[in-house]
C-alpha cells in the first residue's frame, strides 16, 4: 500500500472485513471475565479463591507471549501478507481453546482448567496482537485511525451485545426445545456461536483486508531483542501503555465484580443482574460514534480524559445510589456506558501515532511489538481484578452461591471493591491523557517526513 493510498478514507466495506473478528475475538475477553469464573466457581465446582488465581495467572504467563508475536509479526513477510498469517493461525488455536473451556464437564480439576485457558489465550494473543497492529498499518491519517479503531469498538459493542443475550436466550428457547434451562446451556450455547462466528471472521479479514509491507517494516530492517528493549524505554509509548492499564482495570473490576454487586448488595436476580450489562454495552453503540466524533473535532488524548473522567463520577453514582429498582440502574448503567467505549479504540489510534514517531527515529516499524505490549497490558488489566477481587472476596467470607444471604460485612467488602479500584485507576488515567504529546499537528509532521524519506 503505498503513501497516497494510506492516507485516503478506507471503502467502508474494508472497513467491514477488518471490523469483522471482533466479534469472536471479543467473546474471549469480557464475556469470558463475567460468565467463565463464576460457572468454573458454581456449576463445575472449583474453588471460589482457585478460580480466581487460574484466570488471573494464565494472563501473566501469557505476556511473553504477546512480546513473542509481536516481534514474528515484526520480522514477518510473506506473500500472504505480514499480518494474515498469524490472523489465521490465532483463529484456528482458538477454536481448540472455546472446546476446551466452554464445553468443560463438572468436576473440572484446576489443571484442566488452567490448560483450557491457556489454549484459548495463546490463540486470542496471536490473533489480537496481528489484528491491531494490521489496522494501524492501513492509514496513516490522523483521524482515519480514529475512524478505523471506532469500527473496530461498534463491532466490539455488537459482538458483547450479541454474546451476553446468548446465555438467557439459550435458556428461554431451551426448554422449548427439549433442553433443560441450566447455567451449563447458557455456556455451552456462548462456545458454539463464538465458534460459528470465528470462521466466517476469519475469511473476511483474511480476503477483505490488503496487506502489504510499509515504510520502515521490519523484513527491510529486522531488529534485534536489545532493540525492542530500548524502544520500551520510550517514554510516549510508556506513558500510553500506563494509561491503557489504568483504563483497563474499571471495566476488568466490573466485569468480575458486577453479576455478584447487583445479586448480593442490591437483591436483583442473576439474570436481572446480566440483562443489566446489556444496557450498559447497547451504550456503547451511542458512545463509540460520540467519541470518536469528540476525537476529531478536539484530540484523541482530550477525547480520553474527557471520557474515562466522566466515567469515573458515573460510577461513583451507579454505586452509591441507593437501590431504587432495577429500571434506575438499567438507566445507571446506560449512562456510564457511553464514556466508558472511549478509552479502547482511541487508545489504539494514539499508539498508532507513537508507531510513526518511532519508525521515524529507528528506521524500523514495531507496530507487532507495540501492539503486543498494548494487548498484554490489558490482559493485566483484566487479570489483576479477577485474581485480587475473588481472593479478597474469598478473604471477607463471600460466598459466591449465597448471593445477598452473605453476610453485610463480606457484602460490604464487594461493594468497596466495586467503587474504589475503578473510580481511583480511572482518573488516573484521566490525568495521564491530558498531558499527551501527539496531537494532529505533531503526527503530520511525522508523517510528512516519513514520506519525505
Amino acid at each position: 500500500m503505498d503513501n497516497a493510498s494510506r492516507s485516503m478514507p478506507l471503502k467502508r466495506r474494508t472497513l467491514a472485513a477488518f471490523a469483522a473478528p471482533c466479534l469472536p475475538l471479543t467473546g474471549v475477553g469480557l464475556p469470558m471475565v463475567i460468565y467463565l469464573p463464576p460457572y468454573y466457581a458454581s456449576t463445575l465446582g472449583l474453588d471460589l479463591a482457585i478460580t480466581g488465581i487460574l484466570f488471573s495467572a494464565v494472563r501473566w504467563i501469557d505476556l511473553p507471549l504477546d512480546i513473542a508475536f509481536g516481534h514474528g509479526i515484526d520480522r514477518t513477510s510473506t506473500r500472504f501478507g505480514r499480518f494474515r498469517p498469524w490472523m489465521v493461525a490465532g483463529g484456528l488455536i482458538m477454536l481448540l481453546g472455546l472446546y476446551l473451556c466452554f464445553f468443560a464437564e463438572p468436576g473440572l480439576s484446576p489443571l484442566r482448567a488452567f490448560l483450557g485457558l491457556l489454549v484459548i489465550y495463546i490463540g486470542f494473543s496471536m490473533a489480537q496482537v496481528a489484528h491491531t497492529s494490521w489496522g494501524q498499518a492501513l492509514s496513516t491519517d490522523y483521524h482515519e485511525r480514529s475512524r478505523i479503531f471506532g469500527w473496530w469498538q461498534t463491532a466490539n459493542m455488537i459482538a458483547l451485545l450479541t454474546l451476553l443475550a446468548v446465555p438467557p436466550l439459550a435458556n428461554w428457547l431451551g426448554p422449548q426445545l427439549g433442553f433443560a434451562a441450566t447455567a451449563s446451556l447458557g455456556i455451552h450455547a456462548m462456545g458454539l456461536v463464538l465458534a460459528l462466528m470465528l470462521t466466517p471472521a476469519l475469511l473476511a479479514v483474511a480476503l477483505g483486508v490488503p496487506d502489504r509491507q510499509s515504510a520502515g517494516a521490519a523484513s527491510e530492517h529486522p531488529h534485534g531483542w536489545r532493540d525492542i528493549w530500548q524502544a520500551l524505554k520510550q517514554p510516549n509509548l510508556r506513558r500510553l501503555m500506563l494509561l491503557a492499564l489504568l483504563a483497563s482495570l474499571p471495566p476488568g473490576f466490573g466485569g468480575a465484580l458486577l453479576v455478584f454487586f447487583f445479586e448480593a448488595a442490591r437483591g436483583f436476580s442473576v439474570n436481572e443482574a446480566r440483562l443489566l450489562l446489556l444496557f450498559y454495552f447497547a451504550a456503547g453503540l451511542i458512545g463509540a460514534p460520540l467519541w470518536g466524533w469528540v476525537a476529531r473535532r478536539t484530540s484523541k488524548h482530550m477525547a480520553v480524559a474527557w471520557a474515562i473522567g466522566s466515567y469515573a463520577v458515573l460510577h461513583m453514582g451507579l454505586v452509591l445510589a441507593p437501590n431504587a429498582g432495577f429500571w434506575v440502574a438499567a438507566a445507571g448503567m446506560l449512562l456510564a456506558g457511553i464514556p466508558a467505549v472511549a478509552p479502547p479504540f482511541l487508545v489504539r489510534a494514539m499508539l498508532a501515532d507513537v508507531t510513526d514517531a518511532e519508525t521515524l527515529a529507528t528506521g524500523r516499524s514495531s507496530a507487532g511489538l507495540y501492539y503486543a505490549v498494548l494487548v498484554g497490558v490489558q490482559k493485566i488489566g483484566y487479570a489483576i481484578p479477577v485474581g485480587l477481587a475473588y481472593i479478597v472476596l474469598d478473604a471477607v467470607g463471600f460466598d459466591a452461591k449465597l448471593g445477598s444471604a452473605n453476610t453485610q460485612s463480606a457484602i460490604d467488602g464487594l461493594v468497596l471493591l466495586f467503587l474504589v479500584p475503578p473510580v481511583i485507576s480511572a482518573l488516573g488515567a484521566a490525568w495521564l491523557a491530558r498531558g499527551w504529546t501527539i496531537d494532529r499537528a505533531a503526527q503530520a509532521r511525522i508523517i510528512a517526513e516519513l514520506h519525505g524519506r
